[in-house]
């Protein structure tokens, strides 16, 4: 009885080791974006993101990404997955979140009807990523 009860400890030790770890490995995997925690002097030129970003060994070194590959304008509306926003939309510019450090790409972007145009941000920490010294969609 006291074997089985020992048995049964290690097993359920096991179980949550287990599950413990598989929930590292998710985070890990879902964690994407925060370009802004590790690069610094963001600018946009355009469509394009540049910044300094820190590499692994702690050096830092300039990087660029064309945003129009990865944003789209719908209807007034800056959306990821689509591209080309900067055919449809004006001003465009970068913003800070003083309480996160998160920067926003902000335009004034065309709607459907050709002749308004609509006030669109949307958070480039949440798909740019630093890998390693190099700005990259994730």
């Amino acid at each position: 009885m006291k074997r089985s009860f020992q048995l049964i400890k290690v097993a359920l030790a096991f179980l949550c080791a287990l599950v413990l770890t598989f929930n590292v490995v998710v985070n890990k995997a879902l964690a994407t974006g925060q370009f802004s925690q590790t690069c610094e002097n963001i600018t946009i030129n355009g469509s394009t993101l540049s910044a300094e970003c820190e590499t692994r060994n702690g050096y830092y070194r300039t990087t660029s990404i064309k945003l129009d590959d990865y944003i789209g304008n719908l209807d007034g509306v800056l959306s990821w997955g689509d591209s080309n926003f900067s055919q449809t939309c004006q001003d465009i510019g970068l913003a800070q979140l003083l309480s996160s450090r998160e920067f926003l790409l902000a335009a004034q972007c065309e709607k459907v009807d050709g002749i308004t145009y609509s006030q669109s941000d949307i958070s480039l920490d949440e798909h740019i990523a630093n890998i390693d010294g190099t700005l990259e969609y994730e």
